[in-house]
């Protein structure tokens, strides 16, 4: 029998703090790092209505989505994603503010209790959006929202204040 590297009074204690944090990535899906009680689940559990809300919407821009997570090395902060593509027929490389807000008019009524991402994706020849001045032009690049390498935050308890920003727009 090999000698253990861990005191035996201090395995319990290895092992008291192991399990909650395995146990709760293993029984609801979320990280063990996250703080914000949203599971993969409950991600999972949220795209189909957003998907419908999509399908049914005239977008002037391609729109997928993904379980989107600010940064899964601390919280993860677990909520949905929505990664926005040109469509063949786009003018240029920047979204226009009007294409942002009609997205956010469709999904931000579907989501709740979770933190939406909107993100830019790469077409199969490269094409891509650059999301910034839509976010600017929106209002949305300031706290407590963020931009921050192509994707834009909002988080779950601004969700309200973001729609009323994106309607705001599309009504001027």
């Amino acid at each position: 029998m090999r000698p253990s590297l861990v005191p035996r009074g201090r395995r319990s204690l290895v092992a008291a703090c192991v399990v909650p944090l395995t146990g709760c990535a293993v029984l609801d899906g979320r990280s063990p790092f996250d703080s914000s009680n949203v599971s993969y689940a409950d991600v999972d559990d949220a795209l189909p209505a957003v998907q419908d809300a999509l399908d049914d919407a005239d977008l002037p821009v391609d729109v997928s989505l993904y379980t989107g997570a600010s940064n899964c090395e601390g919280a993860c902060d677990l909520g949905v994603g929505v990664s926005l593509l040109p469509t063949e027929d786009a003018e240029g490389p920047d979204l226009h503010p009007d294409a942002l807000a009609a997205v956010l008019v469709v999904v931000l009524p579907e989501v709740s209790g979770m933190p939406v991402y909107v993100g830019t994706g790469v077409t199969d020849d490269g094409a891509g959006l650059d999301l910034e001045p839509a976010a600017r032009a929106l209002g949305l690049d300031e706290g407590p929202f963020s931009v921050s390498i192509g994707e834009l935050r909002l988080p779950k308890d601004e969700l309200d204040t973001a729609l009323d920003l994106a309607a705001a727009r599309l009504d001027r």
